[in-house]
């Protein structure tokens, strides 16, 4: 069973603008915020110079911050109607 969904960048703000998507935002966020450090304290991950480096310069509080302004953010002129997304049907397997 093949599907896939194609959005574009606005149908994705517009989704985020309604009340199902600021639920979304505040999940995610929720999430990012409570993994992120947990993250960056696996000795697995700490042998990566990338994170040793994101983590020497705060990395996880910009991550946190970044998440906090998902999670707060408020689409300005939120849109009317409904959001609509088409799923083509899944193509016949021969």
């Amino acid at each position: 069973m093949r599907t896939r969904v194609v959005i574009t960048a606005d149908q994705a703000r517009a989704f985020l603008a309604t009340p199902a998507g600021a639920k979304f935002r505040r999940y995610a966020a929720a999430g990012v915020i409570v993994l992120v450090p947990m993250l960056f304290r696996l000795p697995g991950v700490r042998k990566y110079p990338l994170f040793r480096t994101l983590e020497a310069i705060g990395g996880v509080a910009l991550v946190i911050k970044a998440a906090e302004a998902i999670r707060d953010w408020d689409a300005a002129g939120r849109p009317e109607g409904r959001i609509v997304i088409d799923v083509p049907p899944a193509e016949p397997t021969a």
